[in-house]
Formats: C-alpha cells, sequence, structure tokens
C-alpha cells in the first residue's frame, strides 16, 4: 500500500490534458481573415469540443473576446454576417440621424484640414473606429458588469494581446474594460488609432506575438489548439515598389519581434483562406466556411480530441437599468449643445442595441471626433450609471474646392469651417473664391436645435461676375453683374428628408454703371429630400418649392414661385435613371436681370449658361447613367424647356430641346465630366467639368 500511495498522488496532483475533453484555444490576427475564427468555432461546437479558455490577438481577440462574453458560435456566425463593414469602419454621421439642414450647410471640398486654432491638425488614422468601439462595448459592457472586469470570470478565461509603444513591450490584458482591450490588440499602426489605457499607448498585438501560444502555455493546463490565419509571406519582387519595400520592412520587424515569443502548441490548424486579404469584408460567407471546413477536416484526423456532446449554456442578456447619465471630456462644448442629442433617461432598461443607438445619436451631432459609452455598477442599487467619454472634434476646418467646366474655365474656393460657434453647437462657414471674371463670397451661421428640430439661418452671399445681358430682342450685352443677399429664415425639419422655413431678406444689385436695385424679399421654402447625392444618387427624389414676394423700396413689387424636382430609380444591368424638373412663375413687375437662367445643375444638353433668359419657365431633362468599370460611368440625357412671358398665356412661348452624351469618373469633389451635346438652337457644344453643383460658387 504504501508503494502505491505515491503514484496515486502523483495521478491527482497532475493535470490530464484531455480532462472533459477541454481545450485551450489560441487565435491568431489577420484582420478579415480572422473571420474565420467564427467557422472554427461553429465546427468545435458542432462536435462537442469544448474550449475551456481562450488567448487572441487583434480579429482572435475579438471573436475569442465575444465568444468569452458567452455568445455562441452560431450567434457570432450571424452578428459577424449582417454587419455593414463598409459601414462599421466610416467615421460620417449616419444619414438618417444627420437631419436636413446640417447637410445642406457641409461644405463641398476637394481637400478638408482640421484646425486647431489656426494650426492644420492631421487625422490620427486612416480609418477610424467609432463604431466598432461602440459595438464592442454595448456587447462586452453588460456581460463585465454582471460578471465582473476579471477576464477569468467570464463564461469563458481569456488573454488578449497587444503592444505598448511606451515600453515596447508586449501587453498581455487579463482584466480592465474589455472592449478597450479587445480595440488596442486591433489597432493596426497607422490605419486605426492608437488605444490609450492608463500610461500605456496601445496598438495591434500581431506586432509582438500575432499567435500567443506562449500566453496559453504559461496561463492553463489544457492542450492547446492554435488557429492561424495570418497572411502568406509576401514573395519579394525583383522591383518592389514604395508600398511594397514598406509592406516588407514591417513585416520582417514584427517577424523578429514574434520570434521572442515563439512556442509550440499541441495542435495546429492553418486554414486554406485562398486570395483572402486583411481586408476582404467583402468574404464573410466564404472565410467563415473555409474555417469550419479546415476544422472539421483537422477533428477527423484527431480523434483524441473529443467531446461530451453537451449543449454549451445558451447566452441570456443581462437585464440593467439605468440610475445616472453622465456627460465626460466636455471642455470647449456646453452641456446644452449636447443633451438635446440623448435618447436615453433614468430608468431605461439597458440593451447592447439601445447603447449603440444612444452613442451614434451624439455622434450625430458632429461636435466629437470620438463618443464612446462606458457602464459602471451603482453601488447599493442593482443598477447602473451610463458614462458618455467624448473627444471633442476640432472644431474648425479648412477646405479647398477645385471646379473646371468649360463655360466659365477653373473655380477655385477655400471654405472655414466651425462647428461650436460661440460654443453652442451651431455651424459657421465662411467661403470665399473665384476664378475668371469672377469672384465671391459666402457666410453662413445654423444654429439647430436637435431636441425640437428647430432651426434658424442667417445666409449672406455676395459675388460679382462678368455675364452677358439679354434684351427683349436677343441682343447680348456684355456686362459686370453685382449682387448681394442677405436672407435669415427660421424653419423646422422635418428628419432627416426635410423641412420648411420661413424667412425675410434683401438684395442689391447692379448692371455694370447703372444704378443699384434694392428690395426686400419675404419667403416660404419647402424641401424633401431623400438622396444623398442628387448628382449620382440611388433611389430617392428631391423636391422643394418657394413662394416669395419682392417688394423695391420704391416701385411695384412681384410675386415669385420657383419649383424644382429629381425622382432618381435605380434600373436593371446598373444602371440609374434621373428625371428633374424646375421653373419659375413671376406675377408683378420684373427687370431683366430677374429673368430665370440656367444654372451649373440645372440646364438643357447644347444650350449654353446664362442664355435662354425667360420670365416664365417650365423644364425637364432625363439622365440615364450606366456605371462602367470602376469609378467610371456614361450618361444619356434629354431635356427641353417651354418659356414664354405672360403668367396667364403659357401658349405664347417658346420650346427649345437638346440631348448629348457624356462620359465621366467619380473623384472626391464630384464627377469629373466630358460631353457633347447638340440643341434645336442649333448649336452643338462640348463642356468639360470638374467638380459636383454644388462646389459650384453662387450665380454659376
Amino acid at each position: 500500500m504504501t508503494t502505491i500511495l505515491p503514484y496515486l498522488l502523483l495521478i491527482l496532483l497532475v493535470p490530464s490534458q484531455d480532462r472533459e475533453g477541454g481545450v485551450a484555444l489560441v487565435l491568431s490576427g489577420g484582420g478579415a481573415r480572422g473571420l474565420a475564427h467564427v467557422g472554427v468555432l461553429l465546427a468545435l461546437e458542432e462536435e462537442g469540443v469544448k474550449v475551456e479558455a481562450i488567448a487572441g490577438t487583434s480579429m482572435g481577440a475579438l471573436v475569442g473576446g465575444l465568444y468569452a462574453c458567452g455568445y455562441s458560435a452560431a450567434m457570432l456566425d450571424s452578428i459577424v454576417k449582417s454587419l455593414d463593414w463598409d459601414f462599421l469602419f466610416s467615421s460620417g454621421q449616419k444619414r438618417e440621424l444627420t437631419v436636413l439642414p446640417q447637410r445642406l450647410a457641409r461644405s463641398h471640398d476637394l481637400i478638408t484640414l482640421s484646425l486647431r486654432g489656426l494650426t492644420p491638425v492631421l487625422p490620427q488614422s486612416a480609418l477610424s473606429t467609432q463604431r466598432i468601439s461602440s459595438l464592442l462595448a454595448s456587447m462586452t459592457g453588460p456581460v463585465q458588469i454582471e460578471r465582473g472586469q476579471s477576464f477569468d470570470s467570464l463564461a469563458t478565461p481569456l488573454r488578449v494581446v497587444s503592444f505598448d509603444l511606451r515600453t515596447k513591450n508586449r501587453v498581455v490584458h487579463q482584466g480592465g474594460d474589455l472592449s478597450r482591450a479587445l480595440l488596442s490588440s486591433m489597432a493596426i499602426p497607422s490605419v486605426f488609432p492608437a488605444v490609450r489605457i492608463g500610461h500605456s499607448l496601445l496598438v495591434d498585438g500581431g506586432i509582438a506575438n500575432n499567435l500567443p501560444i506562449e500566453v496559453a502555455v504559461e496561463t492553463w493546463d489544457y492542450p492547446i489548439i492554435a488557429v492561424d490565419t495570418s497572411s502568406d509571406s509576401i514573395e519579394i519582387p525583383e522591383n518592389p515598389t514604395l508600398l511594397q519595400v514598406g509592406q516588407l520592412t514591417f513585416d520582417a520587424l514584427t517577424s523578429r519581434l514574434n520570434e521572442q515569443y515563439k512556442a509550440s502548441p499541441d495542435f495546429y490548424i492553418r486554414p486554406d483562406l485562398n486570395e483572402a486579404t486583411i481586408w476582404s469584408f467583402d468574404m464573410v460567407d466564404s472565410l467563415v466556411q473555409w474555417g469550419y471546413v479546415a476544422t472539421k477536416s483537422f477533428l477527423a484526423g484527431h480523434p483524441e480530441i473529443h467531446g461530451d456532446k453537451g449543449d454549451r449554456p445558451c447566452f441570456r442578456e443581462p437585464v440593467l437599468t439605468i440610475q445616472n447619465i453622465q456627460l465626460g471630456g466636455l471642455t470647449r462644448h456646453h452641456p446644452t449643445a449636447v443633451l438635446p442629442w440623448l435618447i436615453i433617461h433614468r430608468g431605461d432598461q439597458v440593451t447592447p442595441s439601445l447603447l449603440r443607438d444612444v452613442t451614434e445619436n451624439v455622434y450625430a451631432s458632429g461636435l466629437f471626433r470620438r463618443v464612446d459609452t462606458r457602464l459602471y455598477s451603482a453601488p447599493g442599487s442593482g443598477k447602473v450609471n451610463i458614462v458618455f467619454e467624448m473627444e471633442e472634434r476640432d472644431p474648425g476646418s479648412l477646405g479647398f474646392g477645385l471646379t473646371y467646366h468649360s463655360g466659365f474655365g477653373l473655380d477655385g474656393r477655400l471654405t472655414l469651417e466651425h462647428l461650436n460657434f460661440l460654443n453652442r453647437g451651431r455651424t459657421f462657414l465662411l467661403s470665399v473664391g473665384g476664378g475668371d471674371g469672377y469672384a465671391f463670397s459666402e457666410a453662413l451661421v445654423l444654429d439647430l436645435t436637435a431636441g425640437t428640430k428647430r432651426f434658424k439661418q442667417l445666409a449672406i452671399t455676395y459675388w460679382q461676375m462678368k455675364a452677358n445681358r439679354y434684351d427683349e430682342e436677343g441682343n447680348t450685352h456684355e456686362n459686370v453683374e453685382t449682387k448681394l443677399l442677405v436672407d435669415m429664415t427660421r424653419g423646422i425639419s422635418l428628419g432627416w428628408g426635410g423641412l420648411v422655413e420661413i424667412g425675410a431678406g434683401g438684395v442689391l444689385h447692379r448692371w455694370g454703371a447703372e444704378k443699384v436695385d434694392n428690395f426686400v424679399r419675404f419667403f416660404v421654402r419647402g424641401l424633401v429630400e431623400t438622396v444623398d447625392d442628387p448628382v449620382d444618387p440611388e433611389d430617392g427624389y428631391r423636391a422643394s418649392t418657394e413662394a416669395a414676394i419682392n417688394a423695391p423700396f420704391c416701385g411695384r413689387h412681384h410675386i415669385l414661385l420657383c419649383f424644382e424636382g429629381d425622382a432618381a430609380r435605380c434600373v436593371p444591368w446598373g444602371g440609374r435613371l434621373l428625371v428633374s424638373g424646375w421653373g419659375q412663375i413671376v406675377s408683378g413687375s420684373t427687370k431683366m436681370w430677374q429673368y430665370a437662367r440656367f444654372s451649373a445643375d440645372k440646364t438643357i444638353p447644347g444650350v449654353g449658361w446664362y442664355s435662354l433668359p425667360a420670365r416664365q419657365r417650365i423644364a425637364t431633362r432625363f439622365r440615364l447613367t450606366r456605371e462602367l468599370k470602376g469609378p467610371f460611368f456614361l450618361s444619356l440625357e434629354a431635356g427641353g424647356t417651354w418659356d414664354w412671358e405672360h403668367a396667364l398665356k403659357p401658349s405664347d412661348g417658346r420650346r427649345t430641346c437638346g440631348g448629348g452624351i457624356s462620359l465621366g469618373v467619380g473623384t472626391p469633389a464630384g464627377p469629373a465630366v466630358i460631353a457633347v451635346g447638340r440643341s434645336s438652337e442649333p448649336e452643338t457644344r462640348w463642356t468639360v467639368s470638374m467638380g459636383s453643383p454644388a462646389t459650384f460658387g453662387p450665380g454659376r
């Protein structure tokens, strides 16, 4: 008996590697390739293999971290396949939450630089993690409130690896805010912003430990399955480009760092992910399937890895109630500029979708570069406090716009924008620019009350240009036209797609050396818009109307009714049909310069701008666009106009029509287009333009 006792003790004290069939899982980074880890988890669950612990880096940390919180493999599969990954990594405000007055007040520039004071500020990274951060916080925050801050207290113990730029060492996270740990582990330098936790500045853990086998070996006593989804080694080309040299240098440095933590797992899986790259988020279905197939094949060849076929406990979403709401990070902004954007109240139930919605809503204000939502337990109450940690956007920006059109040449514009005018969240825009024989300046202040959707706006516009003046006999006289407009409006936003406003203003106008014409105006304006970009829309429409009474300081008044609309519809074979209509009706005394003329975005093919002046006008245009390879497109256009003199005698008018074809390419400043059109004048006109109509100065 005494001889057998030591052996019995040894058996009891030494852990068995196949205890309960459980394994420790090590998941590598790899960008989009790491989504294959979801397929790996699906196969392990299907075969009943219990994952007792997880260590991960980058995308492996993200997938493993959510699994450790209790989400099943099937839930993760549904999540990653339903996400809009392009939107997830975008930085623009969600269009449904950005009301129409905000969108109309935006500048349309080719290049924009943020300003801190008067000093340009370079962006922190190429892509934003605002939305991925919001997603992770909403999915992990409630779980940590219930289970605690230690990663060992999660449904599956977890370790997350990142790299500290300050100490130049690997960091293994085993507690704290899980969403921030996951975010730091996937923060590819320069691509995503680094994450500051305490005194550390953290980036992607793949720099030092892309497959953290050593972490699992040192932490747990389970058989280790390592899943490697890292990219294949790049072959060194004979004549590498600048980007290739940079990539090769980065790979060489990270490979040397990874060697320091190299360890061997018990089992190793490297799924065949074909030609998928770290940005192949459009291949989610295939990546998950490839990970699943590789793991099923691996398990079939390793019967020693067995499972009990028991189901994993179902994930139960914690039920939390809000006790208090706090705003953090406000230095330049007054709380009254933020509070109207909140859509939650004390006593509301916290859900992941609600957390994401409220974060997105505050971010839509445009006042902040980042909005992070954190949950903290309210001691003794069983409730939670929500803290919004906001990083204020540099409120100023300087934009440069450029537009070329064969009708008038090259236009340039500088735009100064301030999103927190007088520290009350007001938008201020000042633009100056011009071109050959043309100069303009614009100033706009928008005061929007988000909670009620009411807004006030002051707009001042001045422009001067050489223009053709047409008399009633059709003769042309070149002269200098000068115009100053001041409008003050109050209105209400109808949400993302509409507004109604009333206003008053004044106009000063002068032709050459003639005396100055002036009048005051009172107007009502309505606008409905369901397309983001009227130049290149998807399905949607845009309709506006304005009724105004223009009263000179001396003399008779006239009543003006303007209307315009666009309707866009996607058609088969990648085409898009845009139907536009516009016009004006005038009653009362009218000066010749108040007659309707064509503008940058409303014209007929083959008809020159600032030609065919008309007192009464109805016009329409059809544009059928076919997308070609890449950003190129081909358009066919046809349009016509009916012009007459007396409002009640439309039959005493004339018809002008035209058609044309254009070839274009999309650019950040709008489409660059070369077009040819012929009208019934008859006249053939070639047009070359770059930039959307919104970039053209007033009066164009």
